[in-house]
């Protein structure tokens, strides 16, 4: 299910909640999405921060699923070329880095100014559609 780098744009972690999962947890789901970005494969961890990193400390693969059905509707609903601007454009709480080596990948530093922008919040297109 990973194919090229498993990147992420969320860094933050709650090293109690990680540890807690650690030790309680047998399975540690995460949502990855893959995509072509900037004519690099990547796969991109979506959610399951917080598990990826327990799993890690168990010394366990984690369980990589699809994204849920409500994102899939949402990008599905874009041409590729918005959404590969979506998602460089759109970052959590710092730059993508790759997740095996916490470097920032160089090549998705600079915005994707080449499509409108997009903004979806409580279910609805804000901007860009």
């Amino acid at each position: 299910m990973i194919k090229g780098k498993l990147i992420s744009s969320q860094r933050y972690l709650d090293q109690e909640k990680v540890a807690d999962r650690a030790i309680r947890f047998k399975r540690f789901i995460v949502s990855v999405y893959p995509i072509v970005l900037r004519g690099q494969q990547y796969t991109i961890l979506m959610d399951g921060h917080h598990n990826y990193a327990a799993a890690n400390i168990a010394g366990v693969e984690p369980d990589y699923r699809q994204i849920g059905k409500k994102v899939l509707r949402i990008i599905g609903g874009m041409s590729e070329r918005e959404r590969e601007a979506f998602f460089i454009n759109n970052l959590t709480d710092s730059d993508y880095y790759s997740v095996e080596t916490g470097e920032v990948v160089q090549d998705l530093l600079l915005p994707d100014t080449s499509c409108r922008l997009q903004v979806h919040a409580g279910n609805q297109w804000m901007l860009g559609r």
